[in-house]
């Protein structure tokens, strides 16, 4: 029977020291979704995702990975893959003799042999290649190669484009698209929001070590919706914007009007407030703008002060 969701992260914290790195941390991962980890350096998302690995012990809560306690590697092996934010390879072996290691090392019977896994990672060509000379992208796809060994139920991906140029960033983006449309649930950390958003279909954004978001990415990006307003009246369409609750900040493009930042505000209330109070208004739509913007709304929120750079 299949486990309805494939991981279940339930109220754990973790701590070094007196350093609270996650702090009642909760998300479930649906099957078959492309699920993100999302959160500057420093937002506890390797720390959630090694306690999600059985890797680290959670001073409080619990995780299940495939039914069972994350703690049970036993009892998952083979049946999730991994792939950590810098490959580890063994100096001296081939490419092909890499991927034989781990699936001896693991034990893998039955399953992707290692020359499928390396066909799919677009690697059978370079099969008796030196690991030694591949590019770090090249790098990424031989561990990945490794992760689906025994063909995973669960991906688990730990800053996947760390270090790639623009190429490798484009072809891991491109398999893992792929991955995914064979069916295969894969979590996946990052803060490239703009590279990794078309991927996904849920997310969950950290912050300082807690979930201030989480949920589909139609859900969170909706949270993200602002509303454009133009008007050769910009002063009193603030007035009136501001007694809906709303708030507004300048457009980039320098033209009369404001952006609406709020969510409170929807498009039709304020056009008939702005009609009612007979400010003249020559543009009035909604504005999606996806993570980036949210996550830009986010830190306003939950930090003080003026930050000195924005997520990429």
């Amino acid at each position: 029977m299949l486990e309805s969701h494939p991981l279940v992260v339930d109220s754990i914290t973790r701590r070094f020291g007196r350093q609270v790195a996650v702090d009642d941390v909760s998300f479930e991962v649906e099957r078959g979704s492309v699920h993100g980890l999302l959160g500057p350096n420093g937002s506890g998302k390797t720390t959630t995702l090694a306690c999600a690995l059985g890797l680290l012990a959670p001073h409080a809560g619990r995780v299940t990975v495939l039914g069972q306690p994350a703690a049970r590697l036993d009892r998952t092996r083979g049946r999730v893959g991994v792939l950590f934010d810098r490959p580890i390879l063994l100096r001296g072996l081939s490419v092909r003799r890499q991927v034989q290691y781990t699936a001896q090392l693991l034990g893998h019977r039955g399953g992707r042999t290692v020359d499928e896994a390396l066909e799919l990672v677009g690697l059978g060509d370079l099969a008796r290649r030196p690991s030694k000379g591949l590019s770090l992208g090249q790098q990424k796809r031989l561990a990945l190669a490794s992760a689906l060994l025994g063909e995973p139920e669960l991906l688990v991906l730990d800053e996947p484009l760390a270090g790639l140029d623009p190429l490798g960033v484009r072809g891991l983006l491109h398999l893992i698209r792929e991955l995914s449309e064979r069916g295969l649930t894969i979590v996946l950390s990052s803060h490239r929001l703009h590279e990794i958003e078309p991927l996904l279909s849920h997310a969950t954004i950290l912050l300082g070590g807690r979930v201030v978001r989480t949920g589909t990415l139609a859900e969170l990006v909706g949270e993200s919706r602002r509303l454009r307003l133009v008007t050769s009246e910009p002063a009193r369409a603030r007035e009136v914007v501001e007694r809906l609750g709303g708030e507004v900040g300048p457009l980039e493009d320098r033209t009369d009007g404001w952006l609406v930042t709020s969510t409170q505000v929807g498009a039709a209330d304020l056009n008939r407030a702005l009609h009612e109070a007979g400010v003249a208004v020559s543009e009035l739509r909604p504005v999606t703008t996806g993570l980036p913007a949210l996550f830009d709304s986010l830190l306003d929120e939950h930090t003080e002060g003026p930050l000195p750079f924005r997520l990429p």
